[in-house]
């Protein structure tokens, strides 16, 4: 065998570990900076990024205790929205605001709970203003 055949091997399954440990971590930043955006929101600020460069913002917060439940919604659903949370339809109407709310999120990461919802399930929705609707 090489010599240099067990350094190379043990180089690239560190550089695995160390990509998927980098998806778990920027997760979870995400997370903590979309909390906050929404606290900010709730204290009165409009449209607030939770980092300089996104597209999006807090417009409401799912939250089901009983489920283990707690999601920030954010605005618009592009891909990079819906891979940080459930992202709301712009143009339908705001969530616990009279109209359709069309809120979507991927079934196999933030909406997986999906699967166990039982008939007289309830979901809280917070709103900005600080407003709770069922």
């Amino acid at each position: 065998m090489k010599w240099w055949l067990a350094p190379l091997l043990l180089a690239g399954g560190s550089l695995q570990v160390a990509s998927g440990a980098y998806l778990h971590v920027k997760a979870w930043i995400a997370q903590e900076l979309l909390r906050k955006a929404w606290e900010q929101s709730l204290a009165g600020d409009a449209q607030v990024k939770p980092w300089p460069w996104a597209d999006t913002w807090p417009v409401a917060r799912l939250r089901m205790p009983e489920r283990d439940v707690d999601l920030i919604v954010l605005s618009g659903m592009t891909g990079r929205t819906l891979a940080f949370g459930p992202g709301h339809l712009q143009g339908s109407a705001l969530p616990g605001r009279p109209g359709n709310s069309v809120i979507g999120g991927h079934r196999d990461t933030h909406f997986r709970f999906l699967h166990d919802l039982v008939i007289n399930d309830r979901f809280t929705v917070e709103l900005a203003g600080g407003d709770s609707r069922w």
